[in-house]
């Protein structure tokens, strides 16, 4: 068997983003005078908007607080990105150049919204490195569910089993095992469970470590 295409998560795992967003969500937060605690922050990291937005309406019990608090938090993000940029992590031009010069197809398959993907890779200057992006509101059901990698491959041209996929996020975990995506665990800055790197295929620090896992497949 041959890898034909690597199907990538974002946030966390190409971009350098989470710390951010943790920032620009708690400052939302601390507008409108809650707090916004680390705990709840690691459970919504990899979900899809959907299921973020009943998580965080359900922790308060305020049905429209994720309307009034996405906008603020994303305003925030907006203006630091123009100011500062989006960092890209460890390893990953050294992975994508093996990819473009052993002909595999890179895709992005995320729960932020397409629109903000795009934003996103455009201001860290890679998005050109991906024959496309899947973001969250591109499919019906998002991460923990399979739709997103089983459009990425598609969107890839290449069947499910001729991919893998790397993923920071417990969710994301969750979303490419059940498309039955072999599935590369990078670490950001959450550790996942035991029983959960059980289900995946192998585990790096940093992404360039793909590399020798390309290659051992084939």
């Amino acid at each position: 068997m041959k890898i034909k295409a690597v199907l990538f998560d974002m946030d966390g795992t190409v971009l350098d983003t989470e710390p951010m967003y943790k920032k620009a969500w708690k400052a939302a937060f601390q507008k409108e005078g809650l707090h916004f605690s680390d705990e709840l922050f690691n459970q919504c990291v990899g979900l899809s908007v959907p299921l973020c937005k009943k998580l965080i309406n359900g922790t308060y019990n305020d049905p429209n607080l994720f309307q009034t608090i996405f906008p603020i938090a994303a305003a925030w993000a907006f203006n630091y990105k123009k100011l500062n940029g989006v960092p890209v992590k460890a390893g990953f031009y050294e992975l994508s150049d093996f990819l473009k010069q052993n002909g595999i197809v890179s895709v992005i398959a995320t729960s932020t919204s397409h629109e903000a993907a795009v934003e996103d890779l455009t201001y860290s200057k890679i998005i050109d490195h991906f024959k496309g992006v899947i973001g969250g509101d591109d499919i019906e059901n998002g991460k923990p569910g399979p739709d997103p990698y089983i459009k990425a491959a598609e969107l890839a041209g290449f069947p499910v089993s001729d991919c893998i996929a790397i993923e920071d996020s417990l969710n994301g975990i969750r979303s490419a095992v059940a498309a039955n995506v072999k599935c590369v665990y990078v670490k950001d800055f959450i550790d996942i469970s035991s029983e959960i790197k059980d289900v995946v295929y192998k585990s790096v620090n940093t992404l360039d470590e793909v590399i020798d896992i390309i290659k051992d497949i084939g």
